[in-house]
């Protein structure tokens, strides 16, 4: 089996210079466990960088606690859930030691490895490889111990329906039908139809492909408590028959014809968002502005992230995209139909920087645009929509 481990530390490294960074993170842990997003990120906000000048924090974790405190006690029941999910999955000191070991293995061994040095492999494998994240959450029984030993009354009550989630079954499901609040997968395993809201899960699917993931009840409907896993058609029958083998299944999956890509997609295709299924890498692939300085490549190069997820939002505001797709039913069940793209403008509103950067740009005589923006958005990219609209009209 492959193995993988962080260097030794260097002959002068001291645990002393370290300890007020390590304090903080330890604090931090606590406020999230407490269900006080205000606070964790009061205290992350406080000390951002390292001994070494460099920045401390794991972005995806500074963008949930930051979504989460703009959108308060509008938060839908499923984001406090997915929060929980999220904390569940950080590692621990000690904890499952061989979990990157078994997904590097599933994927192919060390050669599918990237980052800077072995420590930083390591990290990547943690922070976006798909198959350790649900060892870790669920076959080493994660998500459990973290509700029953670690999550604050407080925090369960924020994500009342997060105990079911425990222990739901890995599935294979075909993609049917997209809406702008709805997916519409065919369950491989059973033959039934399944739905799960639009977190932009289909967003780089053709019809009649399949993706492997749990889906999860929350009051809002149902949803993948992590984002699916895009999957040839091969392994999705193969995980359907035998759930239990999905690693084997994943496994062949990754030496097999498309070995590569679905490689690639366990290894790097995910952030694990909080409220959208894609990483802002990948959709930002999915739209091309007319300015060819915010197209993919140029965005994929660093810099531009932010002025593209404007770009985006301001289309939207004048029009120019359509956000329903382009039937009747707003359905998308034809090869040829226009794909609603209110989840990618959803997912481009709700990143933290998005909403300081638009403001200067719109006047009050925008506000009518941005209401008819938010009533064709779903919870919680509405929430976000109106607080800059009702920051418009108090400034008028």
């Amino acid at each position: 089996m492959s193995q993988v481990r962080p260097p030794a530390s260097p002959p002068d490294f001291d645990i002393r210079a370290q300890m007020p960074w390590l304090q903080r993170m330890l604090a931090v842990d606590a406020a999230e466990a407490a269900g006080d997003p205000v606070k964790a990120l009061a205290l992350v906000e406080g000390m951002l960088h390292g001994p070494d000048g460099r920045p401390w924090w794991r972005p995806q974790r500074v963008r949930r606690l930051r979504q989460l405190v703009a959108l308060g006690d509008a938060a839908p029941g499923w984001a406090w859930g997915r929060w929980v999910v999220a904390q569940a999955a950080q590692p621990r000191p000690g904890r499952d030691t061989d979990a990157a070991d078994v997904a590097i293995d599933v994927r192919g061994g060390r050669s599918t490895l990237w980052g800077m040095d072995p420590s930083d492999a390591l990290a990547k494998v943690i922070d976006h490889d798909w198959v350790f994240r649900q060892l870790i959450l669920h076959e080493r029984g994660g998500l459990d111990h973290f509700l029953r030993r670690v999550a604050a009354p407080h925090l369960l009550d924020l994500a009342s329906e997060v105990h079911s989630w425990v222990g739901a079954p890995l599935g294979a499901y075909e993609l049917v039908s997209e809406r702008a609040d709805r997916i519409v997968w065919r369950d491989l395993g059973v033959g039934t139809t399944v739905e799960t809201l639009n977190l932009g899960g289909a967003s780089m699917m053709a019809l009649g492909e399949a993706v492997v993931g749990r889906v999860v009840h929350a009051g809002e409907g149902s949803l993948f408590e992590s984002a699916p896993l895009c999957v040839p058609l091969n392994v999705a029958h193969d995980v359907a028959a035998r759930p239990a083998d999905w690693l084997d299944a994943l496994s062949r999956g990754c030496r097999g014809e498309a070995g590569r890509v679905l490689t690639e997609l366990i290894a790097k295709a995910n952030d694990f968002d909080l409220l959208f299924d894609l990483s802002s890498r990948m959709r930002r692939h999915l739209l091309q502005p007319v300015d060819p300085d915010l197209r993919s490549d140029s965005v994929g190069a660093g810099g531009n992230g932010v002025a593209y997820d404007v770009a985006v939002v301001l289309a939207a505001l004048s029009g120019d995209l359509s956000l329903s797709g382009d039937d009747a039913d707003h359905v998308w069940s034809d090869v040829d139909a226009v794909r609603p793209l209110a989840p990618l403008v959803s997912a481009a509103l709700m990143e933290p920087e998005t909403h300081a950067a638009i403001e200067p740009l719109l006047l009050t005589s925008d506000a009518p645009a941005i209401s008819r923006l938010a009533d064709a958005l779903v919870s919680p990219a509405d929430v976000f929509c109106r607080q800059i609209g009702d920051q418009l009209t108090s400034a008028a």
